[in-house]
């Protein structure tokens, strides 16, 4: 396959390991983000092991494990405080934790930094307003005034694709499901494992 001129859209995990992929495949990115201050949003993730597993297939990650709290099992307790299970966890990259916490900046941070250093072009501020398809490659227009030609597009603007609305008008769009998840940060105890 010959190097690729890539465009990513949308700056967040899934737009930034596939930009380090790329890169590391020896593929041109350019990533572009709408949000002009790359504003990461959110308290903090449980990464498992096959997230650990690809972050070390990445090649990020002895910097992902620097600003993350790792963990081999996982405690459920009662409301008045009794511990009821400890439910081990294994692991899938010899010599790591099992799993992670990791707050979304740390992660953003990681993936961001790593993308850079390999030589993705980050674009803030900018969107994609106009696709034209040839089959041979993408004629993309920005929301700068820039028209360049990619031979592929990415999508990786989140739940609320405006990549998936523009390429696929008719396709199912997502629906709340009634569930939430309450989140905070506490400070971490030291004997706490």
């Amino acid at each position: 396959m010959k190097d690729l001129n890539t465009l990513i859209i949308g700056g967040g995990i899934g737009g930034l390991s596939a930009a380090i992929a790329l890169r590391r495949a020896g593929h041109g990115v350019t990533v572009i983000e709408k949000d002009p201050e790359w504003s990461v949003y959110g308290v903090g993730i449980i990464q498992q092991s096959n997230v650990i597993r690809a972050m070390d297939q990445l090649g990020v990650l002895d910097a992902f494990l620097g600003a993350a709290c790792g963990f081999d099992a996982v405690e459920i307790y009662l409301p008045d405080g009794t511990r009821v299970a400890r439910v081990p966890s294994p692991a899938l990259v010899e010599g790591k934790p099992a799993n992670v916490g990791i707050g979304r900046r740390a992660l953003q941070k990681v993936l961001g930094d790593s993308a850079r250093e390999l030589g993705a072009e980050i674009r803030l501020g900018v969107t994609a307003e106009r696709f034209d398809d040839d089959g041979e490659g993408v004629n993309v227009r920005f929301s700068d005034g820039r028209e360049e030609r990619f031979d592929v597009v990415v999508g990786a603007d989140g739940v609320y694709s405006q990549t998936r609305e523009a390429i696929l008008p008719d396709a199912e769009k997502p629906q709340f499901t009634g569930q939430a998840v309450w989140r905070y940060n506490f400070p971490r105890p030291a004997d706490l494992d």
